[in-house]
This record gives structure tokens, sequence and C-alpha cells, in this order.
């Protein structure tokens, strides 16, 4: 059997949609990662999108396309051979790259911005910092 996959996220005959904070790799197994179609599909916004492949107006759709990233490289998730697209360190072009729009947390529920401003993507990068079990109480006194 030959599967032929089609675009990632597809905004067909859909006015006014807004696309924001999305992460697609589609590792080469089709050239877009987003598309908007059809002439009813106008006023789409869409921003702070990470991808691997282009962003395309099709079919006589209009909107604005802006402040995303199209050149995704594997090596900037954790684990994505695994399904695990959360940032690492390397993503410096996503990170603290987002510019405001009505989204305030990622897809793991966390609060957006975590730096200067918010990073491009599903997933608002944070280092991991170690942790450690808090000190004993001194001049506990139990009643």
């Amino acid at each position: 059997t030959n599967i032929s996959p089609d675009v990632p996220i597809a905004v067909f005959d859909s006015p006014a949609t807004k696309v924001y904070y999305n992460t697609i790799l589609v590792n080469g197994s089709y050239p877009n990662g987003i598309e908007y179609r059809f002439t009813r599909t106008t006023g789409v916004d869409i921003k702070n999108n990470l991808t691997d492949a282009s962003i395309v107006a099709r079919d006589g759709a209009s909107g604005s396309v802006a402040n995303n990233v199209t050149n995704a490289a594997a090596s900037w998730f954790v684990n994505p051979a695994a399904g695990d697209l959360h940032l690492n360190q390397t993503a410096a072009v996503a990170i603290d790259k987002g510019v405001a729009v009505s989204v305030t947390d990622d897809f793991d529920g966390q609060t957006r911005p975590q730096g200067a401003t918010s990073d491009i993507g599903a997933d608002e990068y944070w280092p991991a910092t170690t942790t450690s079990a808090p000190a004993s109480p001194t001049n506990l006194i139990l009643y």
C-alpha cells in the first residue's frame, strides 16, 4: 500500500481563522506544513508556527502570514523520532522569537512567555533545572 500524506494543517473555506503556535515536522513527506485554500478563506492570520515545510495560500485564499519559522530541524527537538517535539536549547531561532497574539499557554499548559517573549511553535521552552529536596526546617516547634 502506498500512503500519500496530505497537509498537516488545512484551513479550507474558513474565513478569519487564526493559526497560532503549532509545531509541524513532515520530514519531506509533503511540501507544505500549512495550507489555506479557496476564495472564501479570507482574513486568515498565521503566526508563530514552527515547521520544516512551507506555508502556502492556494486557490484564491488570502490572509496574513508572519513570524513563522519554516526551516525547522529535527535537532531542535527533544526526541522527534518518538514524537517528542518539546524544544531543546538548540532551537535558538524559535526561543523568545514569538510575537504577541491571543494565546497565553503552550500545549503542556505552561504559561507563555517563560522568557523575554514567547517561543515560536507549540512548546514554550524552559531549560531543565536541577531539583533537590528542600532543606530540613530549623527551629521547628510542634504543639
